[in-house]
């Protein structure tokens, strides 16, 4: 990864102000080249080299999905990614890829009910949804990626493609680096619903959540990520605060979530529905605040957004051996902003897209990159 941004020295500034005079005897221990101790996450050095390509680390010691489990961290891009021209190189898709594989290794299904009781799971190879996918990964498409503010925003890939690019553009040296789960990015949501920092009367609740604009000049196309708002993450200070940008404006972004249509929280061809409405999803799934508060798209979070049918989602590539089009036992997971539809409570660091099988492509949506939880 190469060209790195003013942006990158402004976190590192950031950072280590924000560790001035803490007690770090919770933090990561980890041994430098010199042979000192470091101890916040950011100071080793796989977390230097996160910083170094535009990553911020963001902060767990909370609770996400309602198992009695504390999430930790995990390391998430700035920025949505770009197209890296500082190579020459191409991606070479090996046409030995087991596509049914590259699903089962990198996708998830999300259904709390249903005859398949399946949720936060890997897709397990024998269990019907992927007998019509061609084993080959043929007429495929990747690009080699980076993630700095300025550049060719990625776009028009598929999330079997997101998967590929991202597999050859991995951080010398860092953190290994793959689509966001569903987990992580309402992990990140609760984070930025409950700082006040993030509303616009200074306020949780007050006013509404930011919604940035592909297309608008205003430098607030950003959420604020904060330890301390929800639990105390101990690998990093306890006031740490970083900033993410264009969870809401930009493209909509691929997760390495499915829903499977048989399964799914709203009857086919809902189309639009408040997260008040989805009464049989999972409830850490919906917008809600910290007093139990579920928010609405008049906040600006956004809504759920539902068009598979019942013979399946959308597809573009002909992965599977039949004919595209609603070929796809299951959806994948678009979030967050998106220019695709004239409709502000599409558009929000909560709303979700489905109807598009994981062979579907446009150039409303692309994606960004995290780690797995650390610990």
């Amino acid at each position: 990864m190469k060209n790195i941004y003013y942006i990158t020295s402004l976190v590192i500034v950031l950072l280590f102000a924000n560790g001035c005079g803490e007690d770090r005897s919770h933090g990561v221990t980890e041994l430098s080249e010199s042979g000192t101790n470091t101890s916040w996450i950011y100071e080793s050095d796989q977390g230097k080299l996160m910083l170094e390509n535009n990553f911020v680390y963001i902060p767990g010691g909370f609770d996400v999905d309602g198992d009695g489990v504390e999430e930790g961290g995990f390391w998430l891009s700035v920025f949505e990614a770009k197209e890296d021209n500082t190579t020459d190189e191409t991606v070479s898709i090996n046409s030995t890829i087991n596509i049914q594989d590259l699903i089962s290794e990198n996708f998830q299904v999300y259904n709390a009910a249903g005859r398949y009781n399946k949720f936060d799971k890997s897709l397990p190879l024998d269990s019907g949804y992927l007998t019509d996918l061609d084993s080959k990964a043929t007429g495929l498409n990747a690009l080699n990626v980076f993630f700095n503010e300025s550049g060719k925003i990625v776009n028009n890939l598929s999330p079997v493609e997101a998967v590929i690019s991202l597999q050859s553009s991995q951080i010398d040296g860092g953190y290994a680096i793959l689509l966001p789960t569903e987990k992580q990015w309402m992990h990140l949501e609760q984070l930025i619903i409950n700082n006040p920092e993030n509303w616009t009367g200074n306020v949780v609740g007050a006013g509404k959540l930011y919604q940035g604009d592909i297309n608008g000049t205003s430098n607030r196309r950003t959420f604020v990520i904060e330890n301390s708002i929800l639990g105390e993450d101990t690998y990093v200070p306890k006031n740490y605060k970083v900033n993410v940008y264009d969870l809401s404006g930009g493209v909509a972004e691929w997760t390495s979530g499915m829903i499977a249509i048989e399964d799914r929280f709203i009857e086919a061809n809902s189309g639009e529905k408040e997260y008040s409405e989805l009464s049989s999803a999972p409830s850490w799934w919906k917008p809600i605040l910290d007093d139990k508060t579920i928010l609405n798209s008049i906040h600006g979070v956004g809504k759920f957004h539902d068009t598979a049918s019942r013979v399946g989602a959308n597809d573009i590539l002909a992965i599977s051996n039949m004919d595209t089009g609603y070929v796809d036992n299951f959806s994948a997971i678009a979030r967050g902003g998106s220019n695709s539809f004239n409709d502000e409570f599409l558009v929000g660091i909560g709303a979700v897209r489905l109807g598009y099988g994981l062979g579907f492509k446009e150039h409303t949506i692309g994606f960004r990159a995290a780690s797995d939880y650390l610990y």
